[in-house]
């Protein structure tokens, strides 16, 4: 009988450790404290611009996609108020606090174009999609 109680306890104990050890996915335990204007923006396949601002001003650029490559920023501080990042099809300027002005060169290929650009704040991330048409 003894034995019994110790195997039910022992079964009890090890059936709640396993479900309290569960794996949940978070992708950030903040709200949205960048507040981003635009989160898609499709420009046509010719030079083209977009502004897109913020209401949060305490956020950083952690990556930048351009058609599933990652760019390297080089050693551009993205947390600092004003910065200018170039690339020979697309530059983003970042003009103060709440402002993010993207140039994207003419798309002069025969597929769409997109720029993805990763925002972090804290715990809190999210992007910008930018697609450009095609010729």
């Amino acid at each position: 009988m003894q034995n019994t109680i110790k195997t039910y306890f022992i079964s009890a104990f090890i059936f709640i450790l396993a479900n309290s050890c569960a794996k949940t996915e978070i992708t950030g335990l903040w709200d949205d404290i960048i507040k981003l204007s635009q989160k898609e923006v499709e420009v046509p396949a010719e030079k083209n611009s977009v502004l897109i601002t913020t209401q949060g001003e305490w956020w950083w650029i952690s990556d930048i996609t351009f058609n599933d490559t990652l760019i390297d920023k080089g050693n551009i501080d993205t947390t600092q108020d004003n910065f200018i990042i170039e690339h020979p099809e697309f530059s983003i300027e970042r003009r103060n606090k709440t402002e993010i002005y993207i140039r994207m060169n003419e798309n002069t290929s025969e597929s769409p174009r997109i720029l993805n650009i990763w925002l972090e704040a804290g715990d809190y991330f999210d992007s910008i999609k930018i697609t450009q048409q095609a010729k």
